[in-house]
């Protein structure tokens, strides 16, 4: 896919007039949007890990959930800690998080999937 990408940024350059600044002015927005690709594969991958992970672990907190609220896990609770909460804060958010009705998780689960929300982060 990314090579696609590049392939078609490099074809577009190769059909301009001006060869001095096609070549510069097409090689960034194809590494960029290369690099986005990548990115976005990378997150998809993290987040499908995780979710893979969290089900086979914790099957009664997984129980009847979609994907996109076990994803909240770590979607939620990265930006805490991108912004360099406490421990105590990011245990709260991912025990919040990862509670599945009634059923809760207990300590130890918590800093477990916390260390998996990290590896995702």
């Amino acid at each position: 896919m990314v090579a696609a990408v590049a392939a078609l940024f490099l074809l577009t350059a190769c059909g301009s007039d001006d060869e001095t600044s096609a070549p510069e002015s097409t090689t960034r927005p194809a590494g960029s949007v290369a690099s986005s690709v990548v990115q976005r594969a990378v997150d998809a991958a993290k987040l499908g890990t995780f979710v893979a992970t969290f089900r086979t672990g914790y099957p009664n907190l997984a129980d009847g959930r979609d994907d996109a609220s076990i994803e909240a896990i770590v979607t939620e609770t990265c930006p805490l800690i991108d912004d360099g909460a406490s421990d105590e804060e990011i245990n709260s958010r991912v025990a919040e998080l990862s509670a599945n009705g009634a059923v809760t998780p207990t300590d130890q689960q918590v800093d477990r999937i916390t260390q998996l929300v990290r590896a995702a982060c």
